[in-house]
């Protein structure tokens, strides 16, 4: 497929504008896509996370961060916060460190909790599942508590017991010892058995 733009290079990008409820699409080679790039105000098109940045925030002007914490740098590589929050990728692993807190509150606002609440890979033989499974039914019950909803609310704290059991029994049942060996006798009559 040739730019329909130019019409001479082959088209790699699919550019799609939405105004006032009318959708536009345009297929453009890289050249043609540069010049509609630089029209684009506060996108970056490079990145990713800055263009669903753009999204999340409605194209609305970000929140400041307060210089103090902008300037949170992570020692391994030296990226600092103010540099994450316009970018919205992190340098190394050590920046989750080095951003720990304002990163939890940033969770927080997005996402309205700071912990994964999505599947688990199968056949995990943790409990994270049930633990997970705890801590959405705590959330469920504080919210029934709060909306007055006693008997919802009464049903959420009997299922949290009995996950919490089944979780005491399952970790209970990880830490038991392997069998003691018993000696009766010597080992060539067989004397060597497992209690």
């Amino acid at each position: 497929m040739m730019c329909e733009e130019c019409g001479i290079n082959p088209a790699v990008f699919r550019f799609v504008t939405i105004r006032n409820e009318e959708r536009t699409e345009r297929n453009l080679c890289p050249a043609c896509m540069a010049k509609y790039k630089r029209q684009l105000p506060g996108i970056d098109i490079k990145n990713l996370a800055g263009i669903l940045n753009h999204l999340i925030d409605g194209g609305r002007e970000r929140e400041e961060v307060d210089p103090e914490t902008a300037a949170i740098t992570c020692e391994q590589c030296g990226m600092t916060y103010g540099e994450f929050k316009k970018g919205g990728m992190v340098g190394c692993a050590k920046c989750y460190d080095a951003f720990r807190e304002p990163m939890t509150a940033l969770l927080q606002r997005i996402h309205g909790n700071t912990q994964h609440a999505g599947r688990v890979p199968g056949g995990a033989h943790s409990g994270t599942s049930i633990r997970m499974n705890i801590d959405r039914l705590k959330q469920l019950l504080q919210r029934a508590v709060a909306a007055e909803e006693y008997e919802q609310a009464a049903r959420y704290r009997d299922a949290i017991r009995s996950l919490t059991a089944q979780l005491e029994q399952r970790e209970k049942n990880i830490n038991v010892p392997p069998p003691e060996r018993i000696e009766t006798g010597s080992e060539g009559e067989g004397g060597i058995f497992h209690a």
